[in-house]
């Protein structure tokens, strides 16, 4: 068992990864009154619901569980979070613990942020996206009808438990959607990363326990010291979003159907790198690295057909990282040194949209 801290002023967030980690007991170390509600939903609570409340002690343990998907992570099931703890009558000694992927995470964390002005919160992440990517930084919220992510708040849990246990039962699709998250860490900041992602890629998609550990810890790390720098977004944490303006608006104009998370984030990545070529000092060589290393994972490279670049540029138009009406664009001056340009137009970014379709 590993453990990484993320340390933001006098907070210290112990991160736990390892292999069947929970059945050490630790996580009662963070659980210091009775009341727990595990939040998870229907698909995560058939797999591991049980063996997580077996590994919780001394507690009085109930249960939220909320409908699977991207579509559910709106006010509406919020609101259902948040009637559910006032009609069960809980007090600011209770524990949410978030089981489940990144739309659990940032659910169940807006709850706990929200709900008495704030509860502790532990996150149990079951997804590799959410491992290495939306269980870290505090990061909470829901999706607007406008835009991803636009309704939220900063909550940090008192614990991580990163399990590979759980990836065990995860789908090929969910499993390799987590790996854009991870191929982004090496093509924003660890080009030698990015490189042996490539070369174990088969290995990784065997699900490896060793190689798995290790790019988790890897992009773990990586995912801390950005935070710890920057935690509240203001410079440096935005370069995390590497691949996330293209690929938000791409999951937005779909209304989250039929697309995940990570394969948008993949299809950005790559939009962003071709501009990167044009615009910056980015290498065909690199470019061709990390679009061979996302098609290596089973990742996709092109925009839908079905989308129209005006419903694209629509939802594009809501980008939290916009300023002043501009356009905030993550790119690559080469693999592993990343930075934000404002310089693109509409127009610009409209007719690169249109060569992208796939």
């Amino acid at each position: 068992m590993k453990k990484i801290s993320l340390k933001l002023n006098a907070k210290k967030i112990p991160i736990y990864i390892g292999n069947n980690l929970l059945r050490d007991g630790v996580i009662n170390d963070y659980i210091k009154h009775r009341d727990v509600v595990i939040i998870t939903n229907t698909k995560v609570a058939k797999l591991h619901l049980g063996q997580v409340k077996k590994a919780v002690k001394n507690c009085r343990i109930q249960t939220l569980i909320l409908p699977d998907g991207e579509k559910y992570k709106n006010v509406t099931t919020l609101n259902k979070v948040h009637d559910y703890l006032v009609k069960n009558k809980f007090n600011r000694d209770l524990t949410i613990i978030a089981l489940g992927g990144g739309v659990i995470g940032d659910l169940a964390g807006f709850a706990s942020d929200t709900f008495l002005r704030g509860v502790n919160l532990i996150h149990i992440p079951t997804t590799l996206l959410a491992q290495v990517d939306s269980s870290i930084g505090g990061k909470t919220g829901v999706n607007h009808k406008n835009g991803k992510n636009l309704i939220g708040s900063f909550k940090h849990p008192i614990a991580i438990f990163i399990d590979i246990i759980f990836l065990k039962t995860l789908s090929n699709k969910q499993f390799i959607s987590g790996l854009a998250e991870v191929i982004k860490y090496g093509a924003i900041g660890n080009a030698s990363f990015l490189k042996w992602l490539n070369k174990k890629s088969a290995n990784i998609l065997k699900r490896e326990p060793e190689d798995l550990i290790k790019l988790i810890t890897v992009s773990v790390k990586a995912k801390v010291m950005i935070v710890q720098k920057d935690e509240e977004e203001s410079n440096l944490r935005a370069h995390l979003n590497f691949g996330h303006t293209l690929g938000h608006a791409i999951e937005s104009a779909m209304k989250y159907k039929g697309i995940l998370h990570g394969e948008a984030i993949s299809i950005g990545m790559v939009f962003a790198a071709a501009i990167s070529v044009e615009q910056n000092s980015l290498e065909i060589a690199e470019y061709n690295l990390l679009e061979n290393t996302l098609k290596n994972m089973g990742l996709p490279i092109g925009i839908p057909t079905n989308l129209k670049t005006q419903m694209i540029m629509k939802h594009m138009a809501f980008d939290k990282k916009k300023k002043n009406g501009k356009n905030h664009f993550v790119l690559l001056d080469s693999i592993g040194k990343s930075c934000i340009s404002n310089k693109l137009t509409n127009t610009y970014i409209s007719t690169f949209v249109k060569t992208f379709q796939s």
